[in-house]
């Protein structure tokens, strides 16, 4: 998995993968499904924020 596909959620410190992000905690958000929102949940604390800081 590319190095660039991994982030660190900034409240838990949790790292993950945002395609993983994407299939388990984004997959009832209709802007998941059909484009890249800006924004990835963490799987852990479910934390959301923005992948442009």
């Amino acid at each position: 998995m590319p190095a660039r596909d991994l982030v660190t959620c900034p409240k838990c410190g949790s790292v993950f993968s945002i395609s993983y992000s994407r299939a388990f905690s984004c997959g009832g958000c209709p802007l998941a499904t059909f484009g890249n929102c800006g924004y990835v949940k963490c799987p852990k604390c479910g934390y959301e924020f923005s992948l442009t800081r």
